[in-house]
């Protein structure tokens, strides 16, 4: 599974800084500036895969803000339920009145959605993403279901059918096939986007992109990741199976989807070439797609987490423990209390080369002031400790930048050797599935529910 850096001047600098590059970029519709298309064209002239995304994500977040308080009294309602019945409520346990709000909510976005998305215009939107000259392209999708799934409107909630499911990737697939056949994009890849809410909406999701000749799909996840709700039960065609303990719904989700989509295309015999995750950055969540999918598929994916993570959260990925992640002042509590920190990829490797690290010079200095809490604020200011260990520390103009960057094409790195150990061959879904035992083991107790239910999904025999 390649891991796909989003292209930014931060994530391309730094990578040009060590002449390494990733897999390849993504480079969204609503990000074009001339500026970027110029870091798009140095892309191209590397020979490395580009893809032009289509700026979904800014209308789903908007569409979310907008609905989100009429969407949180029927969560709230349905978590009242909950609590009462002992277990996630479903079929006649949801009062007639609930129900009808949750339609008519869901009826609203779904029109509200369509109306967003028809007001963009169609040869507008190709031609930004062209202009890119991509190698990949993401065609404009129906994004109703991914709203769905932010504001929490769950099936056993809405009592939506798999019809209602259809027509929206139906509308998908018509978009998907104007822009297939447009002269434009000739040599180009062009994925079709599908929506599916659990394994029945994503095996006929499946069926139907197999059906119109989808060989390129793509899915949006950062929804999925954004949901932390939990679940109790999996529906697996006419199969429900109750959870021991209540799991992360991301992991569940995630599973049902692309082990229906798999079975979807295993309907109809056929198999994908390749499969985009669009905004799955999760380390522990990598196996997941590999043990879903075909081991023939080709399998991508994006995140701007890596980004985010390094910048705004002042995160490093662990390379010595899958990826976990660790902030600047856990580090740093580790590096003071005996500790240190593995310098394995190149780019913390060339920053330490440049600016330095020196752990006992910063261990005594902490003795030396009655051993002080490590806070954000004594990271920020100037002083020996700081000085000592400076990719963890924002107390050096001259630095910082220099140490976020690093950070960023770290993390990059860090996610793109974990795709790596997933590659398109024969046992890659045995090796993955085997990878999600391992972390089923050490991972958290939440986690190890996510994954232990994540698992069952993968591993049920087809029906």
């Amino acid at each position: 599974m390649l891991f796909i850096a989003n292209l930014r001047n931060e994530t391309i600098d730094a990578f040009e800084d060590q002449q390494i590059q990733p897999a390849g970029y993504l480079l969204s519709s609503h990000r074009v500036t001339p500026a970027s298309l110029e870091s798009a064209a140095r892309v191209i002239d590397l020979g490395l895969p580009l893809i032009a995304d289509n700026g979904t994500k800014p209308l789903i977040d908007g569409v979310l803000s907008l609905f989100s308080e009429r969407a949180r009294s029927i969560r709230l309602a349905v978590r009242d339920l909950r609590r009462t019945l002992g277990h996630i409520p479903r079929g006649r346990e949801i009062p007639k009145t609930l129900r009808s709000e949750a339609r008519a909510l869901a009826d609203d976005v779904v029109a509200h959605t369509t109306s967003l998305s028809e007001s963009i215009d169609d040869d507008e939107l190709l031609e930004t993403q062209l202009a890119m000259r991509p190698t990949d392209l993401i065609a404009k999708e129906d994004f109703a279901v991914g709203c769905l799934i932010g504001l929490g409107l769950e099936r056993e909630t809405t009592g939506w059918s798999i019809a209602r499911f259809d027509s929206r990737n139906r509308r998908s697939l018509r978009l998907w096939r104007s822009i297939r056949d447009d002269p434009r994009c000739s040599g180009v890849r062009v994925h079709a986007v599908v929506g599916a809410m659990d394994y029945n909406t994503a095996r006929s999701a499946g069926r139907l992109a197999a059906d119109a000749g989808v060989m390129n799909l793509a899915l949006g996840i950062a929804g999925i990741n954004r949901d932390a709700r939990a679940t109790d039960f999996i529906l697996m065609g006419r199969a429900s199976l109750r959870l021991q303990n209540a799991a992360p719904r991301r992991y569940v989700r995630l599973a049902q989807i692309l082990r229906g989509i798999r079975d979807g295309y295993g309907d109809r015999a056929k198999t994908l070439q390749r499969f985009h995750c669009l905004g799955l950055g999760a380390a522990r969540m990598f196996p997941i797609p590999p043990a879903a999918l075909q081991d023939a598929t080709t399998l991508t994916t994006d995140a701007t987490s890596p980004i985010h993570d390094a910048v705004r959260d002042k995160v490093l990925y662990d390379p010595e423990r899958d990826g976990k992640r660790a902030t600047t002042r856990g580090i740093t509590v580790r590096i003071v209390t005996g500790g240190d920190w593995p310098f394995l990829s190149p780019f913390t490797q060339q920053f330490r080369a440049t600016h330095g690290h020196r752990p006992e010079d910063a261990r005594a200095w902490w003795v030396e002031q009655n051993e002080p809490a490590i806070s954000d604020a004594l990271l920020g200011s100037a002083n020996p400790l700081t000085s000592a260990l400076p990719l963890f520390s924002e107390a050096h103009p001259a630095v910082r930048i220099a140490a976020q960057r690093s950070r960023i094409a770290h993390n990059h790195w860090v996610l793109g050797s974990l795709g790596d150990a997933f590659p398109a061959g024969p046992e890659r879904s045995v090796f993955a599935l085997s990878a999600i035992e391992g972390d089923m083991r050490t991972a958290s107790t939440v986690t190890t529910r996510g994954l232990r239910a994540a698992h069952r999904v993968l591993t049920r025999p087809s029906g």
